[in-house]
């Protein structure tokens, strides 16, 4: 809902490179590019900086909102009520632009680092070892879901690992008896055994220029069977992954309790 004159002034460059994807700014206004912005912001001015999203007062009329959870229709958003209400007090959008090798928004942002993701998480999955449950150098299992369990393996097999977590739960919780009925849960569908990361979630993934840069935090890492995956980045697991619905489900369930 721009006005003509605010259309033309969304294919202006911003002084920063090719990489600054400038798609609106009123008339007269001069948009700080990226690197003045970040030489600006600092633990003074910023007013709020969680899960990806920073904001700061770079002056005292100008406030900025950036990060890799920032999006493109947030601003979208906020200037289509902004010409649509009278006396809605909603901040005044200035400018907005992308800035990295995604110029579209955090969807096309997130699906290119799923697809950097399942590329990696394929290569992982071809590491040869010797068929058996467990970190490397057949290791025991570096897993929340065996940490009350004396022995934690490694195991021979899925069965051996899946009665391991049968016998844990039973200790943790005797009065509920479904063993039997978590036996048959587990038992459903044998799996290939793969290597995994084991705690692969957004909080241990590098990310620099639009590119996945690192992978951090191995120590539950373990050669397990293909569908464990832990990640909190759902919108992007179907992109990412093979989708085990059932499975995920009894995991979920043996974690209320073991976990």
């Amino acid at each position: 809902m721009l006005d003509t004159k605010d259309q033309q002034t969304t294919t202006q460059p911003v002084e920063s490179g090719s990489r600054v994807n400038l798609l609106y700014s009123v008339p007269g206004f001069a948009a700080p590019d990226p690197d003045s912005i970040h030489q600006t912001v600092t633990s003074e001015n910023t007013i709020f900086n969680w899960g990806g999203v920073k904001i700061a007062r770079i002056s005292p009329d100008i406030v900025v909102k950036f990060g890799f959870h920032v999006t493109l229709s947030e601003a979208k958003n906020m200037i289509f009520v902004k010409q649509n209400t009278e006396t809605l007090p909603i901040p005044k959008v200035l400018a907005y632009y992308s800035y990295g090798p995604i110029s579209q928004d955090i969807d096309d942002y997130g699906s290119y680092i799923a697809s950097q993701l399942k590329e990696y998480l394929c290569q992982l999955r071809q590491i040869s070892h010797r068929n058996y449950i467990g970190s490397a150098d057949l290791g025991p299992v570096t897993d929340p879901i065996l940490e009350r369990r004396h022995n934690k393996g490694p195991f021979n097999s899925e069965e051996a690992f899946n009665n391991a977590i049968i016998e844990v739960y039973q200790s943790t919780a005797p009065k509920r008896h479904i063993k039997s009925f978590l036996a048959g849960m587990l038992s459903q569908k044998r799996h290939q055994i793969v290597f995994t990361h084991g705690d692969l979630r957004l909080q241990n993934i590098m990310v620099n220029n639009g590119h996945v840069s690192g992978i951090v935090d191995w120590e539950l890492s373990k050669a397990l069977y293909v569908w464990k995956w832990y990640n909190d980045w759902t919108d992007y697991l179907l992109q990412v992954l093979e989708p085990y619905y059932a499975e995920y489900g009894v995991h979920r369930f043996l974690m209320e309790t073991l976990w």
